[in-house]
């Protein structure tokens, strides 16, 4: 999985952006893209952006939702029994 941070999707051309409300929001499209990951699951509001000079209505969604909305990777067998032994009381 792809570590995600928000400096470098604001200073990324290729990710539509815009300030609503002192929230930045990311196109979900484009981030997901950026990412190689589905982000079906991201909780999204649609904004109007301006993009190639026209302005469009698309999901977008803040850098809080994208990372709460992630699916994450299960764990492998072998880090599942570390984990277990960790939690393990002596």
């Amino acid at each position: 999985m792809k570590i995600l941070e928000k400096e470098k999707l604001l200073q990324d051309e290729s990710i539509h952006k815009t300030e609503f409300e002192k929230q930045w929001y990311f196109s979900l499209e484009d981030v997901a893209i950026y990412l190689q990951e589905d982000l079906s699951e991201v909780e999204n509001i649609e904004l109007p952006l301006l993009i190639d000079g026209k302005r469009k209505t698309i999901q977008t969604a803040t850098f809080d939702d994208i990372e709460k909305g992630r699916k994450k990777e299960e764990l492998s067998e072998f880090n599942k029994a570390l984990l277990k032994a960790r939690h393990f009381k002596k």
